[in-house]
């Protein structure tokens, strides 16, 4: 079998010369790019070394010819410039007036000569429209090439009209500030020697540092990524060919090497792969059973939902269709306690009739009491699922929720005292919210009714209503025993219990949750087993427009 794409190869492909050419062209560019900047910091160095030894020799000029000028001894003056211009390097020296004209040179043909404003020895001072007496020494400083030869540095040193020019026999007027300008040029063919000098060194060195560059690179290029990757390339060769994979060497712990023994563990894994091939089809299998199963707890989720909603619709009619059989059972039940308990003869036999036997009065009381006693709980439970279907009607109006918890607390002291629990209550002063008195207050008797059942002797029930952010939270907390997690998704579905058969038909709680619904809240919980449980019902300021109207 042969992979896609991959083709057998020669381990000396065009990756070294690839390689090779780029660190060539590399090494070259960098080297010359630092040898070039090198030998123009080391040209602007040399010709400010130039500058300033020009700007020495003018102001010793200036200074040696200072008493000539002021004398305006001409002959004294010019041998004065011609001894310093005789020396090594000094190609000329000048003086120039205002005007522009040579007034003394060392070289005589120039005397008398009127320069251009324009040229380049006089822009400095003349680019405006007049003329400026102080320059910087860079500006004073030019490079220029004289006909066919060599480079001249020309620095030019203003002669200002001191107070001693106005009292000498050629005195000038005090308003002119400047007497003209000396000019000094000096030959730069030392400097280009020597920057032509240090040229051929720093392309030598770039040639030498070049070479041992490149064959240090290749050295280790070859030996660190070349050689292994042609190893690898062999071996994936083999691999592609179908022909058993062969182990690469790892010889390193770089990019190389893990990237080898990442080679190693794939061939490894793909020998196995047919092995694992049956395994992730059962683990495929598993996974799909899993969804399954998913999906058909989803479904039956949704079977009790419509199974509730169905169950809400049925409570609805059979509680309106048993409600007034019920109460005309308690009623003729009671009717017959009475009768009994007053011996009133069963059936109007005249005064005659003899009365029951007593044994008989109290058997039979006892059976009307238990009569009255269950049909009472079936309307109870009527009760309950009429407002588990909400077809009770509610009364909302804007009630304090303090009383509420007082009423509560009041109607459960005897029993909380009888079981030896602390119960309490804990309000806001002043909580406020449009609702159902009766109903929010059935809300928290069945919670606490519940609370109280699973507290312990010596435990603590509190009931608390505080603000919150869009209404009010009521909140009924215990140190009981706590909800099995199992139990917790179905507290508050209908029928359900954990309590023994006759003491609770699974209506509380289902109910609770329905009145916190109708008040657009909602009743949530939270419970660690052995640490206690709390019912918290969170309603909004006003319930929803619907309810209301």
């Amino acid at each position: 079998m042969e992979l896609p794409g991959l083709r057998r190869r020669s381990p000396a492909g065009r990756l070294p010369l690839r390689i090779g050419l780029a660190l060539c062209a590399g090494t070259a560019v960098i080297l010359l790019g630092a040898g070039a900047w090198n030998l123009h910091l080391q040209r602007a160095h040399l010709t400010r070394l130039v500058g300033l030894s020009a700007d020495r020799i003018a102001e010793t000029i200036r200074a040696s010819t200072r008493d000539a000028m002021l004398r305006n001894d001409r002959d004294a003056l010019h041998r004065t410039m011609a001894n310093i211009a005789s020396q090594q390097g000094i190609v000329r020296i000048r003086i120039f007036d205002k005007r522009g004209a040579i007034r003394t040179s060392t070289r005589p043909e120039e005397v008398g000569r009127l320069l251009d404003v324009r040229a380049e020895q006089c822009t400095a001072c003349h680019q405006q429209d007049r003329p400026l007496t102080r320059l910087e020494r860079a500006d004073r400083i030019r490079t220029f090439r004289e006909g066919d030869g060599g480079r001249v540095l020309g620095i030019i040193a203003p002669i200002h009209n001191e107070p001693q020019c106005t009292t000498a026999c050629h005195a000038h007027p005090a308003s002119q500030e400047l007497l003209g300008v000396l000019d000094v040029q000096l030959s730069m063919d030392a400097v280009d020697v020597a920057l032509d000098a240090s040229e051929r060194q720093m392309l030598a060195g770039v040639a030498m540092t070049g070479a041992a560059v490149l064959l240090l690179a290749g050295g280790l290029l070859w030996r660190m990524v070349l050689r292994p990757v042609a190893r690898l390339t062999a071996a994936m060769s083999h691999v592609a060919s179908g022909e058993p994979a062969v182990p690469v060497p790892v010889g390193s712990s770089d990019e190389i090497g893990r990237m080898a023994a990442s080679w190693n563990a794939m061939t490894e894994e793909l020998a196995r792969a047919r092995e694992d091939l049956t395994e992730a089809n059962r683990t495929l299998e598993e996974r799909v059973r899993s969804k399954t199963e998913e999906v058909e707890r989803a479904h039956g989720q949704m079977l009790v939902v419509e199974k509730m909603a169905s169950l809400g619709r049925l409570a609805a009619v059979v509680a309106h269709e048993i409600n007034n059989p019920l109460a005309g059972i308690r009623t003729y039940a009671r009717l017959l306690r009475r009768r009994l308990r007053g011996a009133v003869p069963v059936a109007a036999g005249g005064a005659g009739a003899a009365a029951l036997p007593l044994a008989a009065d109290a058997e039979a009381d006892r059976i009307l009491e238990a009569v009255d006693a269950e049909a009472g709980r079936c309307g109870d439970i009527v009760r309950n699922l009429l407002l588990f279907s909400r077809t009770s009607p509610a009364r909302f109006a804007d009630e304090e929720l303090g009383p509420i918890l007082d009423r509560c607390v009041f109607l459960l002291r005897h029993q909380a005292e009888l079981q030896g629990v602390a119960l309490a209550a804990e309000a806001t002063p002043g909580l406020r919210i449009v609702c159902d008195a009766a109903q929010v207050q059935q809300l928290v008797l069945a919670l606490a009714l519940n609370a109280l059942e699973a507290t312990p002797s010596g435990g603590r029930v509190v009931l608390a209503a505080r603000a919150a952010e869009d209404g009010a939270l009521l909140a009924v907390s215990d140190t009981g025993c706590g909800i099995p997690p199992e139990n917790l998704p179905h507290v508050f579905e209908p029928f359900f219990t954990t309590k023994e058969n006759g003491k609770g038909v699974g209506l509380g709680l289902a109910v609770a949750y329905g009145i916190a619904a109708r008040h657009g809240g909602r009743l949530s919980v939270d419970s660690r087993i052995g640490e206690g449980t709390v019912f918290t019902a969170r309603f909004p300021r006003r319930p929803p427009a619907e309810e209301v109207s």
